[in-house]
């Protein structure tokens, strides 16, 4: 069985700009070189090991189907334009996916594939001086490691440090971009195991809603779901829009908001959603919150079914 598939992407070809992604010949050259997942495929000279530069995404791949890929890779070269790096080919970038899932045989329906990109060899060492100045582009399923659940979760709000204006402010910080610099997110859950709980929802300074450190944060009122405006600084969830998307299909509505902590706190069911799941809440701080099984259930199962992936690559703020 093959559980764990690792792939070194051929960067060239997926940042180049003159390739014709019709060209047939082109198509049918592989673009990832599988190699053996305990091959050491990262050099210590790389932007991603030095300075943590590089972007990222991650989703489930349930029974073969990479679920909300094209939503991925959407954010992928979003996060890419505000990293400064090349555009990505995102028809290229599916192919590839697609072939590190046709080496996937396990008997596990949903491994965990990540797609990680690095800005390549720092040109700040002798190394990194005579490399290309290409990105470097790894990929792996994996359903060996952590996997996801669907059991309900407890949260502790935590503060980031800063105000709700700051993206405007400081665009540097690169806020709206899925990097590969999780320290601070890494942080946050070393102090969730600290405080007994098994996940984090950040607030600003001035007492505002951001986001999980891995995940989305969606409120529900009654029959209508509410998260925080990706404006504020925040990643624009994948799974998050395809809830949405499906709760719109239920017959219910969706808003994005600038939303209060203590708004949130009101809501009458929290979710958190990442990697092509919805998870519900069970508790925030000292707030308890009712668990939906079935609202759950029928949610991932549309999610991983497709059902509402289209619909989903429609759903965004309205102005």
């Amino acid at each position: 069985m093959t559980g764990i598939v690792l792939g070194i992407a051929d960067s060239a070809r997926l940042f180049g700009t003159d390739m014709d992604t019709t060209d047939m010949d082109a198509s049918d050259m592989s673009l990832v070189t599988i190699v053996a997942p305990q091959e050491h495929v990262v050099s210590p000279f790389d932007y991603a090991v030095t300075r943590g530069d590089g972007i990222f995404e991650a989703t489930t791949v349930w029974h073969g189907k990479p679920v909300s890929l094209e939503a991925h890779l959407r954010r992928l070269a979003h996060s890419a334009s505000l990293m400064d790096l090349p555009r990505p080919n995102l028809t290229l970038f599916s192919q590839a996916v697609e072939e590190i899932i046709a080496q996937y045989d396990d008997p596990e329906p949903g491994p965990i594939l990540r797609i990680l990109v690095s800005r390549g060899l720092d040109a700040d060492t002798g190394i990194g001086r005579t490399g290309s100045g290409l990105p470097h582009v790894w990929m792996f399923l994996d359903a060996h490691g952590a996997l996801h659940q669907t059991r309900a979760i407890s949260l502790a709000s935590l503060t980031r440090g800063y105000s709700a204006d700051i993206t405007q402010r400081a665009p540097w910080l690169l806020l709206g971009a899925k990097t590969l610099s999780y320290a601070v997110n890494m942080a946050m859950h070393r102090e969730c195991d600290r405080r007994h709980v098994d996940d984090a929802v950040t607030v600003t300074e001035d007492g505002f809603v951001l986001e999980c450190p891995n995940s989305s944060i969606v409120a529900q009122y009654g029959n209508h779901l509410v998260t925080p405006n990706p404006d504020i600084g925040i990643l624009h969830g994948t799974s998050q829009r395809e809830l949405f998307s499906f709760m719109a299909q239920e017959g219910g509505s969706w808003e994005y908001r600038k939303l209060p902590l203590p708004q949130l706190q009101e809501a009458d069911r929290l979710y958190m959603t990442h990697g092509g799941w919805v998870i519900p809440v069970s508790s925030l701080d000292d707030r308890r919150y009712q668990v939906d099984e079935s609202f759950v259930e029928q949610a991932n199962t549309a999610i991983h079914s497709g059902r509402t992936e289209k619909d989903a690559l429609l759903v965004r703020p309205r102005d």
